[in-house]
């Protein structure tokens, strides 16, 4: 017992009681280090954090950390700092801070709807943000706001069309990163990456009873689209649930099951973003009066040094600014966007090095990736760019590339950008209710995979950023999501926030009392409740 905090220990296997008694003994610790005079002694934080990682949750666990003092760029704690390990959503750093060094914070991604006096064409730019529901809620419209402003555009106009063209030549038409595992690409976090998308790229698909038993379930789709194919065999009241089969390169949905109250089944990807765009784009026409004629075409019209001819005539454009995509994959690790970060980043990048025919492509934003690194002065032994998300298994970094880079990204300009757009712990995004008693003081980037757990990001001092710290662990036994009180995942995850506790202790003794302490450990299964 100590400072009124009683650790206990429940059966369980040993491997997983001695970690859960690591994730107890960082707990005290951080009680500990809320006194000044052991929040003064480096040597006493140095301990407690090498304490945290001592022995490993499982034998087949590998794991490291890193961490530097802002003040001064020192590694002030290094537990196989250099070992290469998966980062899953962490990776999401480097598409961050690429794109915010290749295009500025100042970029916005820009839409183009044009005419070349009889075609109307939407020329994209890779956004993400066109269609998404969370940001155009924060703007108080709809998803098809842009659209409708479209429309009126082209009845002030007064623009005569007679196809629609879309030209997505801005990425490549890899769509799905080949090493993206087969089990994942139904999902909205697998979705299509296209040069122009919308809603997430994903169907929104919900089911309700009709009337009568035993009669087809009711079937709502949105965005509203004639490409999906829904097969409908789900049939109304019964005993229980809709279920939904869907391969991901398919446009048919196939529902089964039975029905007997409304339940959103969730969002799945659809496999092309450009034609889903265009026919969500038709349908908002079709609704304004404005008829077009025959199928949408696929064009490229965007020269090769990133203009648009001359003879086009600009109706109207849509921006998000690249403030709003940063948000949405440092806070809510919405994957699509980290994915157009870096796909943007590349395109940026193969213009800036000559390439006579510059794409967004994967292996482009992997070269950002590196031109980055290169120019932070920051070893890259150990370092594989797969994706911008983290969804690839084949991503790799280690605990000191990601400090390495959070350390030098926020001594530049962007800094603050990179900084303010990553989860506030107690407050948004995938933090949001984790370290509600941080004092909004902790911005990282939580990483969530199978066998994975991973954190990184900054401690903020009164004056600002004081700490960067990762931690990583790869390879215990068992899922994703934390298992019972003591499963591995729950262990790896309460080691990874109570780093950033330690650390917390350092710059606000007032966020490290005993009684904040034992509320965080038992929420992370550490401590009973109470």
């Amino acid at each position: 017992m100590h400072g009124g905090v009683v650790i206990m220990f429940p059966m369980a296997r040993e491997g997983v009681v001695h970690f859960a008694r690591q994730v107890c003994l960082l707990g005290c610790a951080v009680g500990l280090l809320a006194h000044p005079v052991a929040a003064g002694d480096p040597a006493s934080l140095q301990q407690q954090l090498a304490g945290a990682l001592a022995k490993p949750p499982h034998a087949s666990t590998s794991m490291g950390a890193c961490v530097i003092d802002l003040s001064d760029k020192r590694v002030i704690f290094a537990k196989n700092p250099d070992a290469s390990l998966t980062p899953a959503s962490t990776m999401k750093l480097f598409a961050m801070t690429a794109a915010l060094a290749e295009l500025g914070p100042n970029f916005s991604f820009d839409t183009v709807l044009a005419t070349d006096g009889a075609n109307l064409i939407v020329i994209g730019d890779g956004d993400p943000g066109f269609g998404d529901e969370k940001l155009h809620r924060a703007r108080n419209e709809s998803p098809h706001a842009p659209f409708v402003r479209w429309a009126e555009a082209l009845k002030r106009r007064g623009a005569a069309t007679a196809e629609l063209c879309i030209d997505e030549s801005i990425f490549d038409s890899q769509r799905i990163h080949p090493t993206w595992e087969q089990a994942d690409l139904d999902n909205w976090y697998a979705a299509p990456v296209g040069g122009l998308n919308i809603n997430d790229n994903c169907l929104d698909i919900t089911v309700s009873p009709a009337k009568k038993a035993g009669t087809p379930a009711l079937v709502t789709v949105q965005p509203a689209n004639a490409l999906a194919k829904i097969t409908n065999r789900c049939l109304s009241g019964g005993k229980g649930q809709p279920v939904l089969h869907h391969a991901s390169d398919s446009f048919e949905y196939v529902l089964s099951g039975r029905c007997p109250k409304s339940v959103s089944l969730g969002s799945f990807s659809f496999p092309d973003p450009g034609l889903l765009f265009a026919e969500s784009f038709r349908i908002v026409l079709r609704q304004q009066g404005i008829a077009i004629a025959g199928p949408t075409r696929r064009v490229q019209v965007r020269r090769s040094d990133g203009t648009l001819p001359p003879n086009l005539s600009i109706l109207d454009r849509h921006r998000t600014p690249l403030a709003d995509v940063l948000a949405r994959a440092g806070k809510d690790s919405q994957n699509l966007f980290a994915e157009c970060l870096l796909k943007r980043a590349g395109y940026a990048w193969a213009r800036r090095n000559g390439r006579p025919h510059p794409l967004g492509t994967w292996e482009h934003g992997a070269h950002a990736v590196h031109d980055l690194l290169g120019f932070a002065k920051i070893d890259m032994e150990g370092l594989r760019v797969a994706d911008g998300s983290g969804l690839s298994r084949q991503n790799a970094c280690t605990p000191r590339q990601l400090a390495s880079l959070l350390a030098w990204a926020v001594a530049q300009p962007f800094g603050r950008t990179l900084h303010d757009n990553l989860a506030t712990a107690g407050v948004d995004g995938s933090l949001r209710k984790r370290l509600k008693d941080s004092d909004g003081r902790v911005h990282a980037k939580t990483g969530t995979m199978r066998g994975i757990r991973t954190l990184a990001g900054y401690v903020d001092a009164d004056d600002g950023p004081r700490f960067a710290f990762a931690v990583m662990f790869n390879g215990y036994p068992g899922g994703s999501a934390p298992e019972g009180r003591f499963g591995y995942a729950k262990c790896a995850q309460g080691v990874c926030f109570g780093y950033a506790y330690l650390l917390l202790t350092r710059v606000s003794q007032a966020s490290a009392r005993i009684r904040q302490m034992r509320s965080w450990m038992a929420l992370y299964g550490a401590l009973p409740p109470g």
